[in-house]
């Protein structure tokens, strides 16, 4: 196969698999409203063959600067916010550019799935 081909197929293959996925999350949706009313939690149910497990979650966004305001206010055993260290790509990039290998000696480095997009360009 050519490369128009294949990027033909994966054009095929991706109109398929949206719709797959927009019919899937419909169904999904109607199991769940038959299965569980919860906010929060997880019911499940077995028929015939299936165990069909429901778990419905909330999406919870923190507004930083107001907890920051009321912070002094909660107890320390109970304070809900932590704070965890996050890589800054483009400062390790530039501390590898000054000290190669550097930081082999605390970052693990493993190649990632690479990312193909394939557009139908209007001729």
């Amino acid at each position: 196969m050519n490369i128009e081909m294949i990027a033909d197929k994966i054009m095929e293959l991706k109109r398929i698999e949206a719709i797959a996925k927009e019919e899937r999350a419909m169904l999904e949706e109607q199991l769940a409203k038959e299965i569980s009313d919860r906010v929060e939690g997880t019911a499940s149910l077995t028929a015939g063959a299936y165990k069909v497990t429901v778990t419905s979650k909330l999406t919870r966004t923190l507004d930083y600067p107001a907890y920051q305001a009321i912070e002094a206010d909660i107890p320390e055993g109970v304070r809900c916010v932590k704070l965890e260290p996050k890589l800054d790509l483009k400062k390790l990039r530039a501390m590898d550019a000054v000290r190669p290998g550097f930081s082999a000696a605390f970052i693990t480095t493993k190649p990632a799935r690479p990312s193909v997009k394939v557009e139908l360009v209007e001729a």
